[in-house]
Formats: structure tokens, C-alpha cells, sequence
């Protein structure tokens, strides 16, 4: 079995593949103060939860942003089902051709989700990344990856909306009925929620428009995607896909030497 992990700065991601069959995928809070021991205990019970134990895994692959973790966590896996995990960055082999002016700079998730689309659709594509930041990457009909957007998350948007108010509690990520709120909680729902999906909406008319109107596939993922995806207003049609980052790491992991998941005490640096 392969683990698979998306280390976010505010979501860490899980899950584990039989094969090609993604057996589950679970969730937790990314909480930089944590050491290896304690994060070894919380994948364990995720793992527990899920029906796997950690002896039935033979490698791991993780996408992260959240360099000040990479240590701690490659440590608490190790520990956990005793191989080194692989992580994507520099030397990794991935199929793919970054045309930015620092293609270092393209975060791993970003990277795993465009592998993982390309597996399923050819160019131009666009997908975007519904997560901590909504992120909106570009690949043209080349199969390049061209360009990336990143803009404030829809979690993140609601938050600094409410810590700016005062008497209200954190607010759940729920549309409210009308788009015209009739109390200051609808209202600021109201905002961050149909207002993302505008923004969305405008930005693949932008796109649409920088490359004359090809025909353009669109896919979406992460864990926000299902709170926006039903207000969004446009002809393209949308390819939801809540797993397309573990695509991408599994196909990754596949075009990489098995060895380099090493043994403990190894060297984890790539």
C-alpha cells in the first residue's frame, strides 16, 4: 500500500491507495508546535479508523508547503511504518514541464494536482485548488504548466471578515438563502461565498479570453470545492474531483526509483 500526504499550512491531508484504489482519505489540523511523537499518534488513529494498519504499508509520498514541518513529519511517518517518505521538490521526476520564470517556486500540491489532471484530461486545462489559498493553475495545450494564480482562500476570507467583528463566533461555510444577507452573519456569508464564486467565474473568462477562447477543460478540487461549485455561473463545464492531488502523488511515486523511500536513517533530503 502507498500513503499518500498533502502537508498544507493549515490542513494536513491523508490517505492510503491498494493498488489504484484510494482507500479512504481523512483530515487534520496542521499545527506547527507538534513534534514527530504526537503526529505519529494522530496518523496511527487516523490509520486505526480507516481499517489499516500501518505493517500493510510499503512506501509514502508527500506533497508539502510547510518547509518547517517537512522534518517533523517525515520523522513521525518513518517512525510510523518505518520507510522513509519520498517528497516532491527538486530531483523528483514528474513528467512535467514548468514554464515559470522559477519553476522551484510551484508549490508540491500544485505540481501533484497538475499531474493528476493531466492523467485524466489533455490541454489547455485549468484547475483549481479550493484549499488553504484557492489556487488557479493553468496548463496549456502543450501539456506546459504556464501560469498559477493565488488568491486569499474562502476559509481564510470568512476568518478575517469575523476577526474584524465583534460578538461573533467562527462561522461555518454555508450559503445562505438569499444573496442579499438580512443580518450581518448571511451577509458576510453572502460575500465570501458568492463572491468567490464570481471571482472564479471571472477569472475563466480571463483565461478564456489570454487564449483566444480555446476550448477549455476545467477541473476542481479541494476541500472547499463542494461549498462553491454550485454557484458557479459559467458554460465550461467543471470536472469536480476531491482526490486529484493523491492522483497526482501516486503518479509521481510511480515515475520514481521505490528505493528512494530508504530506509530509516537515511538522508530525507532530495
Amino acid at each position: 500500500m502507498l500513503f499518500v500526504c498533502s502537508l498544507e499550512n493549515t490542513t494536513l491531508s491523508l490517505g492510503v491507495f491498494s493498488n489504484d484504489q484510494l482507500l479512504f482519505r481523512a483530515h487534520m489540523a496542521t499545527d506547527r508546535n507538534k513534534t514527530a511523537d504526537e503526529y505519529q499518534v494522530l496518523l496511527s488513529n487516523l490509520l486505526a479508523l480507516n481499517g489499516v494498519t500501518p505493517a500493510e504499508i510499503s512506501d509514502a509520498i508527500v506533497a508539502s508547503v510547510v518547509r518547517p514541518l517537512n522534518d517533523v513529519v517525515s520523522q513521525a511517518i518513518c517512525q510510523l511504518i518505518q520507510v522513509r517518505p519520498l517528497f516532491v521538490g527538486p530531483g523528483v521526476k514528474t513528467g512535467l514541464d514548468i514554464k515559470t520564470d522559477i519553476p522551484s517556486q510551484v508549490g508540491a500540491d500544485i505540481v501533484a494536482n497538475a499531474v493528476g489532471a493531466l492523467g485524466q484530461h489533455a490541454g489547455p486545462l485549468v484547475f483549481i485548488d479550493f484549499g488553504t489559498a484557492t489556487t488557479v493553475t493553468a496548463i496549456n495545450e502543450k501539456g506546459e504548466l504556464c501560469g498559477v494564480l493565488i488568491c486569499p482562500g474562502v476559509r481564510i476570507s470568512l476568518d478575517a471578515l469575523s476577526a474584524q467583528t465583534t460578538d461573533l463566533p467562527g462561522l461555518s461555510l454555508e450559503a445562505p438563502r438569499r444573496l442579499f444577507g438580512r443580518n450581518t452573519i448571511d451577509a458576510m456569508l453572502s460575500g465570501v461565498i458568492y463572491g468567490h464564486a464570481s471571482m472564479v467565474e471571472g477569472l475563466l473568462d480571463r483565461i478564456a479570453d489570454t487564449w483566444n477562447n480555446k476550448e477549455l477543460t476545467v477541473m476542481v478540487t479541494g476541500r472547499h470545492a463542494e461549498k462553491i461549485m454550485p454557484h458557479l455561473r459559467t458554460k465550461k463545464a467543471v470536472h469536480h474531483d476531491p482526490d486529484l492531488t493523491f492522483k497526482g502523488l501516486r503518479r509521481i511515486f510511480q515515475l520514481n526509483d521505490r528505493r528512494k523511500a530508504s530506509k530509516p536513517g537515511s538522508d530525507p533530503s532530495l
